[in-house]
């Protein structure tokens, strides 16, 4: 269970090029770094360590595919709550994806997707 109330919690902004992120409510600003559009990534999501450049890109990878991390009702913190955290786990999400046909953000939320579409 997550602290304060979400439908007034502040969103993650972040900037994957600074690997940077800025808590924010309202609409993505520029990014103070490189002056590109913030990502409006949501309230529940875990913000890899600055230092993480894996982490960074496996992040990249995530919202590139559309996947964000908004709680699913204004009440509770029941959105997404998995994401990969390296590009390995990235890329064995891209292989199931391509063999099941199921969208990547999809498979990409899944805890386990690689044991759930063994063969």
């Amino acid at each position: 269970m997550g602290f304060g109330n979400a439908a007034t919690r502040r969103s993650h902004h972040v900037c994957v090029d600074c690997r940077a992120s800025y808590k924010r409510n309202g609409e993505p600003a520029p990014c103070p770094g490189c002056g590109r559009v913030l990502t409006d990534a949501g309230v529940q999501l875990a913000v890899p360590p600055r230092r993480d450049r894996d982490g960074w890109r496996a992040l990249a990878a995530v919202l590139d595919a559309g996947l964000r991390f908004h709680p699913n009702c204004r009440c509770c913190d029941d959105g997404p709550g998995h994401r990969p955290r390296t590009m390995r786990e990235v890329r064995e999400c891209v292989e199931v994806s391509a063999r099941t046909g199921l969208p990547l953000a999809e498979v990409l939320a899944m805890p386990d997707p690689v044991r759930a579409y063994e063969q």
